[in-house]
């Protein structure tokens, strides 16, 4: 009789050990939704200001209706005061920048940078760096 009593006291130790695992794995899921939905926001933030060109031709989709058509004018609004202010400059640069890298191929690559390392062959290399560093 009090074998089943112990082993019954060991069930419970168990069960509350993974009750007390599953709590412990269900805060850090919400921790990490959480810090999820935190850096979504920061994005949307950063999209908002610095991306309002992109945010009225997302807009410029949206069907016919009064609730679109006052985002539709709201999103024109800021993205004029966003040129205004001229805080669509980085995104302009940013994407010129990844356009002209998207468009170099690899013959213009390697002439820009053949000229700036000069090329030595092997022990020449190794041999002119040991005669440098005695030197």
């Amino acid at each position: 009789m009090l074998d089943l009593l112990e082993d019954r006291t060991a069930n419970d130790e168990r069960v509350q050990a993974v009750r007390l695992a599953d709590l412990e794995r269900e805060e850090k899921t919400r921790r990490n939704a959480v810090r999820f939905i935190r850096a979504m926001w920061i994005v949307v933030a950063m999209l908002l200001l610095f991306n309002s060109s992109q945010l009225v031709t997302v807009v410029n989709g949206f069907g016919v209706g009064p609730l679109q058509d006052a985002v539709v004018a709201l999103s024109t609004t800021w993205n004029e005061q966003m040129e205004k202010n001229g805080l669509t400059k980085p995104v302009a640069i940013i994407r010129a920048t990844v356009e002209r890298w998207r468009s170099t191929d690899w013959t213009e690559l390697k002439a820009s940078i053949a000229p700036q390392t000069p090329r030595r062959e092997g022990a020449i290399e190794l041999r002119g760096a040991l005669g440098d560093a005695k030197g």
